[in-house]
């Protein structure tokens, strides 16, 4: 059977499905139970192309079928079709191409398209900036130890790279802080932690925006602060470089208490929203 004809296969089997997921519904209503939410068509056929996509079937600028074959291949009309293709859209999946060389190709996942609904759910929710460093100051010492149990040479010698670019731009305040922002990035990354590392990734907007706020302060400590972060970097990759978890973890915990005392202390109640 070809692909095409498992897909559509699979609807028709969802199809049926639905049927008997509506029979039961009636069933469990009449015995005082909570009714079963049935998935509309369209959810169904923009899971299955979302699966797709997840599984590396569908990858990156790859075009969908024709508008006429993914409706014959799915057995659905064409406005059912179009809903499911604006779910992926949505979501950043997909992106509709519109012309004579138009189609829909896909997108992989971004973390940007994650962060800007973080974000706004974090304005919307009253979320405060405090708010945002205590979850950085949660999640990155535990990375950090993790990174230090398991660098590799390149770990180190990026992390090192990095030291060195913010030597060189310290008494640039702004590219030091973008800098600054930037070590926290490498950090995450090379920890090798996915689930924690997408995490912190949707809050980087967020903290470098904080940054940027704080920086237009123009404090006249400032580069005695720089100096002082530079000195916990440092101090930070030592113990990376040492494979010394719990020295990392430690180090990095002073930090993240120490950025977040003299952030809060400038910037006071600031909340997410103000930031935009």
């Amino acid at each position: 059977m070809t692909s095409r004809g498992r897909m559509a296969k699979n609807e028709m089997e969802s199809g049926r499905e639905g049927t008997r997921g509506k029979a039961l519904k009636g069933q469990m209503m009449t015995d005082g139970m909570s009714p079963v939410r049935i998935p509309k068509a369209a959810e169904i056929i923009a899971q299955a192309i979302r699966r797709r996509i997840v599984l590396g079937d569908l990858k990156e600028g790859d075009l969908l079928p024709a508008e006429a074959d993914l409706m014959a291949q799915f057995d659905v009309s064409r406005p059912t079709l179009r809903e499911a293709i604006r779910l992926l859209e949505s979501e950043g999946l997909v992106r509709v191409l519109r012309g004579a060389k138009g189609g829909v190709r896909i997108c992989p996942p971004q973390e940007d398209s994650a962060a800007r609904t973080l974000g706004f759910l974090l304005q919307f929710r009253g979320a405060t900036l405090a708010e945002v460093l205590d979850a950085r100051s949660f999640i990155e010492p535990r990375l950090a130890a993790g990174l230090a149990a398991s660098a590799t040479a390149d770990d180190i010698q990026t992390l090192r790279d990095h030291l060195a670019h913010e030597a060189e731009v310290i008494e640039d305040f702004a590219r030091f802080g973008r800098a600054t922002a930037d070590f926290h990035r490498v950090l995450v990354e090379r920890a090798g932690n996915v689930a924690l590392g997408v995490i912190v990734s949707m809050l980087d907007d967020i903290f470098l925006r904080h940054v940027e706020r704080f920086l237009s302060r123009s404090r006249p400590d400032q580069l005695a602060l720089n100096q002082q972060a530079l000195s916990n970097h440092r101090a930070l990759v030592d113990a990376i470089a040492a494979h010394k978890p719990k020295r990392a973890e430690s180090v990095w915990e002073d930090h993240m208490d120490q950025l977040r005392t003299v952030i809060i202390g400038e910037l006071g109640q600031t909340t997410v929203l103000d930031l935009y």
